[in-house]
């Protein structure tokens, strides 16, 4: 290429080269020579003799920590890295501990060596993936063609323009909830720098772990950097609930094992919080999403859970347990029984479990009427299924007395018994025309 430095080595030794001042040619009296590209000048120094400069002995930086998240660009670290030295075949042999496929052969051998590196990316840089000297170094992590030993000082890192406010506002926590204009701090090695959340629609990723400010690679799309702080803000006075409702008594205190659902209040450190609303509500009674805790330092519950306001105390009991919004349905039907699919429950059909009427809901849901584990209340596996099949409608006490034996009520005899009625016949049915109907066969009856 234009720019290509290239110098000429032969196949077998040779004399010294000789420089022509003028043209820069390097000249011998080899017939056999080879041509490859050289990327350094210090190297070809270092081959020629030419002692334009000589290299002094580099210190190491700190060594690189994996899992510090305070990497930014420019800083510098070493990292200890193995490299392979180049395989040589040389002249042909027959036997020897160098002899390998009919040549002497050397290199090969395993070292490890020491190098500064200089980060390129603030995204990348915290990242274990992009680890100096690792599989995805070149894409976060600039690497020194000298080796280092020793150490030298840190460099004294430039710190940016203060930002407007004072002192450094509470620390960026991924899963935390931030608004619009809401801003953070993200601690970088020797200072904070300030971030705020952009406007809305782009402020819905400010919560979210993978856009943390001045880290993550896609942050500018959710954030602002407004410049470094040092400090933190001046505090506020003693907390208070004042822009809280007082709701009077505490509910129920919060438990890890319970079956929450939409709407569901539980108290905890005297605050109250209401379970979300479907499909956030599904995480009120998980692990991990318990009210006012955080979880390595992240706080899950906010996406389950909101603070409704301050009690104290508990919510005054009531009187008795009793029965008053329900209707009095007088005597109980049959406690529920499984059914087999000839006589199943239908639409409408009434069942007992412990002094409590249940209606056979419509259909589809009546299909569960009669079938195991969703017996009205019975079913502690389960305890809520009945609620798919089964309906509150009231309260009974006794049971339903028997009515008299069946009987026909007597109608008036019209003689012989015209045609049964056919579903589907043939000949249509007009106004007047007259079918029987058998009701029982012993003895058989047949109305008209």
């Amino acid at each position: 290429g234009s720019n290509a430095k290239c110098l000429l080595f032969p196949d077998r030794p040779i004399t010294q080269p000789s420089i022509d001042p003028l043209s820069h040619r390097i000249t011998n009296n080899s017939h056999r020579i080879t041509m490859f590209k050289v990327q350094s000048i210090a190297l070809t120094a270092a081959l020629f003799g030419l002692h334009a400069r000589t290299a002094a002995a580099v210190g190491c930086y700190p060594r690189y920590g994996s899992g510090i998240t305070t990497y930014g660009n420019g800083d510098m670290v070493s990292s200890s890295i193995s490299e392979t030295t180049p395989i040589v075949r040389g002249a042909p042999c027959i036997t020897g501990s160098n002899c390998v496929g009919g040549y002497v052969t050397t290199g090969g051998v395993e070292t490890t060596k020491t190098y500064n590196f200089k980060c390129s990316s603030d995204g990348f840089c915290p990242q274990s993936a992009f680890a100096p000297g690792g599989q995805y170094s070149s894409s976060a992590w600039i690497k020194d063609l000298a080796e280092c030993s020793g150490s030298q000082p840190i460099p004294t890192a430039t710190v940016p323009t203060a930002w407007s406010g004072s002192g450094c506002p509470l620390k960026f926590s991924g899963g935390s909830d931030y608004d619009e204009d809401d801003v953070v701090s993200v601690k970088k090695n020797a200072y904070s720098l300030v971030y705020q959340c952009n406007k809305s629609p782009a402020s819905a990723w400010c919560s979210m772990a993978n856009y943390e400010p001045g880290t993550s690679q896609y942050w500018e799309q959710a954030w602002t950097e407004l410049g470094s702080c040092t400090g933190t803000m001046a505090p506020t006075d003693s907390p208070s609930n004042v822009v809280l409702s007082d709701v009077g008594g505490c509910p129920i205190e919060f438990e890890a094992a319970a079956d929450y659902e939409e709407g569901d209040q539980v108290a905890k450190a005297n605050l109250v919080y209401q379970c979300k609303s479907w499909p956030q509500s599904q995480h009120c009674s998980q692990a991990g999403y318990t009210p006012g805790e955080e979880v390595g330092g992240v706080e899950h519950w906010v996406h389950a859970w909101d603070v409704v306001g301050h009690c104290s105390g508990t919510i005054g009991p009531t009187s008795a347990p009793s029965f008053v919004s329900l209707d009095n349905l007088g005597g109980c039907p049959e406690s529920w029984s499984s059914k087999s699919q000839t006589e199943p429950y239908e639409e409408g059909d009434k069942v007992e479990s412990a002094g409590l009427v249940f209606a056979c809901k419509a259909w589809p849901r009546s299909g569960y009427c009669s079938q195991d584990g969703y017996e009205p209340l019975s079913n502690p596996a389960t305890p809520d299924a009945w609620k798919q099949a089964w309906q509150l409608v009231g309260y009974c006490s006794g049971s339903i007395g028997p009515t008299a034996a069946p009987s026909f009520d007597e109608l008036a005899t019209v003689g012989a018994c015209p045609k049964e009625w056919v579903g589907g016949a043939i000949t249509a049915y007009e106004p007047d025309d007259k079918v029987s109907v058998t009701v029982s066969l012993t003895p058989i009856r047949k109305v008209v």
